[in-house]
């Protein structure tokens, strides 16, 4: 089966909505679409709104896609989520004189801007990385056991 996009759990989009709005970036216009996925290499990924979304919805406003891999976001405590989630929406600015939506793609800028915040950052990535792998396994004893 490959990864398939569906519609977020209320709760989960709630929950994120409310990060994304304490990051102020609703304020300068951009928009925040939140979907889920049904496999993933990562819980939660942050994507630039290309311009084929924007033409397709007519909607010009620059914007962000958060990707949830919902079966392992789930998973995780409460804290967790919410550092994963912050860290990831750390990657997005906005320039206002440029009027620029930017989003870093840098290997280690999310857990430098987070480690100090939540010292624990490191230790968050590896238990969502572990989710990942039990799900992964859960997976294939499933489909040996059938």
């Amino acid at each position: 089966m490959g990864k398939k996009i569906f519609k977020t759990s209320e709760d989960i989009v709630q929950f994120v909505e409310e990060q994304f709005n304490k990051t102020g970036l609703d304020n300068e216009g951009v928009v925040c679409n939140i979907m889920s996925v049904t496999k993933s290499k990562n819980i939660i990924e942050v994507k630039a709104i290309t311009e084929t979304e924007k033409f397709k919805t007519h909607n010009s406003s620059d914007g962000i896609n958060i990707v949830i891999y919902e079966t392992a976001f789930d998973r995780l405590t409460d804290v967790i989520k919410e550092a994963l989630v912050e860290g990831a929406l750390s990657k997005v600015s906005y320039n206002l004189e440029k009027e620029k939506l930017t989003i870093d793609t840098s290997p280690y800028g999310e857990v430098l801007r987070m480690r100090n915040k939540y010292p624990e950052y490191l230790d968050y990535i590896e238990t969502a990385l572990l989710t990942i792998e039990q799900i992964a396994e859960e997976e294939k004893e499933d489909k040996a056991n059938k």
